[in-house]
């Protein structure tokens, strides 16, 4: 068996670091992926105020309704920028609705928004702490 690796090594040559190098190499790797990993958990649960896209109605030509949900600590004031989108994804609507502070986590909001065309969907831009 060592003359078959002796051949090998002869072939193709040895290897490019030891056995100790490439398993600590991959032991160093697999601690900076999971340290990534942790950070990206930590900093995604720490988001103050998350915010959803329940439905959308067209009540008319130039009006979209959208439903929403809020979630934050309860006694928190947020504001949420909305937008309503045509066919081809252009902005022919925009509000920033206030949320005032609720006993609840969830919380769900309604508001109508006047567009210069007609709008397909409605989609939150950002929901943040006031």
């Amino acid at each position: 068996m060592n003359d078959a690796s002796d051949r090998r090594a002869d072939r193709y040559g040895g290897p490019l670091v030891s056995r100790r190098t490439a398993r600590v190499l991959l032991g160093l790797a697999a601690a900076v992926f999971l340290a990534v990993v942790v950070y990206v958990g930590i900093q995604a649960s720490n988001t103050p105020v998350r915010s959803e896209v329940l439905a959308y109605d067209h009540l008319a030509d130039d009006v979209i309704a959208v439903d929403y949900q809020v979630t934050m600590d309860p006694g928190t004031e947020a504001t949420c920028s909305i937008q309503a989108l045509n066919k081809g994804r252009a902005q022919v609507g925009f509000v920033e609705a206030a949320v005032p502070a609720q006993d609840a986590r969830r919380s769900v909001h309604h508001v109508e928004i006047s567009t210069q065309g007609e709008a397909v969907s409605a989609e939150i831009i950002s929901c943040t702490t006031r």
